[in-house]
């Protein structure tokens, strides 16, 4: 989106550290999306006719930086209500479902600088309101949402030192039902059985059912040495489990406490065999809101580059077996197997036509025989100044010993609360082959292609369950306990597993479908940007992706390969135009 550098919130950086994300407030793809309920629709039809995006019916937008350093961004949007036909599941007349409905966006970001930019200082707040006229929609998306925080930027000592940091608020609302989809999504988990957290002042940690609202915080802190031979950092970043921000921006996940500590020195001056050279070690670790470790690792990383200007890059992770309190999808607590992981990247030098570059990822589980294998080659060729080409093919071979495969109800599993959490090993590869042109042919005048084929496939096996929550240890069906057995797929039904947990035991047996994958996807697009007149842009955008699956884990490129170009494409043309408005 132009300008969009406007609603940048949070200043999140870091020198070394990962499964973490930074605190922002918008992300613009909410505005005009597919309907919400397109899925729902198609779930309960045998036909559907829905919508493949939501009208955006007017928006405004006003970006700007005024003489006395403020930085301000102001947008607001109303999209249309969408309905779609349908034909219901086991036949019966034609029927209509509001798939999204009328609602309206602001987001608002004013920031200021200070001290010759040394200091800055902001507010942001968000907006989201619906008009839910239909039980379906109100029981499924939610009325309101708003979020507000402030963040700010401070650097001294000629820039060598700086804190950053970020508190943000949401509070969402709607009817119970929803409310309570919200608390028992992934991103909560509101509902596991072992919670023991149930206050935490103003903001939401229990699960309430009959909740109509959900109140929560995230925040960020960073303070760093970023300059000099020796530099450092710490920092921390905590969502509440009531913090959600969904409807305008993006969450994965909530409720956990996680930081960080990096040191490292450089060496800017060249040596005999370096022109430049850096190391750096540290750590970072993650705690739940119940006070449970979810995440620990150290890690130590070295780059370099060398007299010639090729570069290399490597680092090692080491990360020991840890509570998991995702895993088992709103279950207990159980442990996840740690790795230790290797990476090393060399490239060639970059000033010239072609460019070469090499990444191989190894990793090596701790407490499982399992391994992953990454490779990801490259080259970028300048045939000419205007022209720039890049090829990055990738190939990921995986396994996890705990693949989440399904939850039955059982009243026997007393030790998980009347569930039982099957889990399996899965093997699965991955290919995919980026391509990107870009092509100058005037300053007023580019274009860029981009093209991505992409196959990937999973193969699952031993299927069980932990022999108990806060543990890492599996009892394999037919193998450890119980018994299980396989049913092909015919020309009516896909293949399923018959497990018994305990064979001649009291447990009941349960089927589940074989879930075995293979998923194919070719996505391209094209753009031309053409500028018009000083500051005014109109670009000409062609899109087309095609997807496939089969029910299988094998992976045949062959196959697939051919398969990709039998899917059925879909073709997206779009025009915009910028016009600049100045003195």
């Amino acid at each position: 989106m132009a300008g969009s550098s406007a609603f940048d919130f949070g200043n999140f950086s870091c020198n070394f550290c990962s499964n973490t994300s930074s605190l922002d407030i918008f992300y613009s793809r909410r505005i005009g999306r597919p309907p919400q309920l397109n899925p729902y629709v198609s779930n309960v039809a045998d036909f559907a006719d829905t919508p493949d995006n939501t009208t955006i019916l007017g928006a405004g937008k006003i970006t700007g930086r005024t003489k006395s350093g403020f930085t301000m961004g102001f947008l607001d949007a109303l999209t249309n209500r969408e309905t779609a036909r349908y034909i219901p599941a086991g036949g019966g007349p034609e029927q209509t479902q509001q798939v999204e409905p009328l609602s309206n966006y602001f987001v608002g970001r004013v920031k200021k600088d200070l001290n010759q930019g040394a200091t800055t200082i902001g507010g942001a707040f968000t907006s989201t309101l619906r008009q839910l006229s239909d039980t379906v929609v109100a029981d499924r998306l939610r009325r309101r949402a708003e979020a507000g925080g402030i963040d700010f930027n401070h650097s001294w000592h000629q820039r060598e030192y700086g804190w950053i940091g970020s508190l943000l608020v949401s509070d969402v609302g709607g009817t119970a039902s929803v409310i309570d989809q919200t608390e028992q999504s992934s991103a909560h988990y509101f509902q596991r059985p072992d919670r023991r957290v149930t206050s935490d002042g103003l903001f939401d940690t229990k699960y309430d059912p009959n909740a109509v609202s959900l109140r929560g915080y995230g925040f960020y802190t960073r303070v760093a040495k970023n300059t000099g031979n020796w530099f450092w950092e710490t920092a921390q970043n905590w969502r509440s489990p009531g913090y959600e921000v969904n409807d305008l921006s993006f969450l994965d996940r909530a409720d956990y406490k996680w930081m960080n500590a990096n040191v490292g020195r450089q060496w800017q001056t060249p040596g005999r065999w370096y022109r430049n050279a850096v190391i750096l070690g540290g750590g970072q670790q993650q705690f739940n809101y119940d006070g449970d470790k979810t995440d620990l690792q150290t890690q130590i990383y070295f780059g370099s580059q060398f007299l010639n200007y090729w570069n290399l890059r490597s680092f090692v992770i080491h990360r020991p077996t840890a509570l998991d309190d995702r895993l088992t999808r709103g279950g207990p607590v159980v442990m996840r197997t740690g790795y230790n992981f290797t990476e090393v990247e060399v490239s060639t030098d970059a000033r010239q036509r072609a460019v070469f570059d090499i990444a191989v990822q190894l990793a090596k589980g701790i407490d499982s025989d399992t391994h992953t294998f990454i490779l990801q080659p490259g080259i970028a060729l300048k045939p000419a100044a205007n022209v720039f080409v890049s090829l990055t093919p990738s190939f990921i071979a995986d396994e996890t010993p705990a693949q989440y495969v399904t939850t039955v109800a059982d009243a026997t599993a007393t030790s998980f609360f009347g569930d039982r959490y099957v889990f399996a090993f899965i093997k699965t590869r991955t290919l995919s082959l980026d391509t990107r042109v870009n092509w100058t042919f005037s300053p007023n005048l580019t274009l860029q292609l981009f093209m991505q084929p992409f196959i990937a496939s999973g193969a699952y096996s031993q299927f069980g369950e932990f022999v108990a929550p806060r543990t890492f240890q599996r009892a394999i069906y037919g193998q450890d306990v119980g018994t299980i057995t396989r049913t092909p797929a015919t020309a009516v039904s896909s293949a399923t597993y018959t497990a018994d947990p305990d064979g001649a035991g009291p447990a009941p047996a349960f089927s589940f479908g074989d879930p075995d994958f293979t998923f194919r996807s070719l996505i391209g697009n094209a753009v031309v940007r053409w500028e018009y007149r000083p500051g005014s842009t109109v670009f000409f955008v062609w899109t087309q992706s095609r997807t496939g699956s089969d029910p299988n884990g094998n992976f045949d490129f062959g196959a697939q390969r051919s398969a990709i170009f039998r899917d059925r494409p879909t073709n997206v043309f779009q025009v915009k135009v910028n016009y600049w408005i100045g003195r």
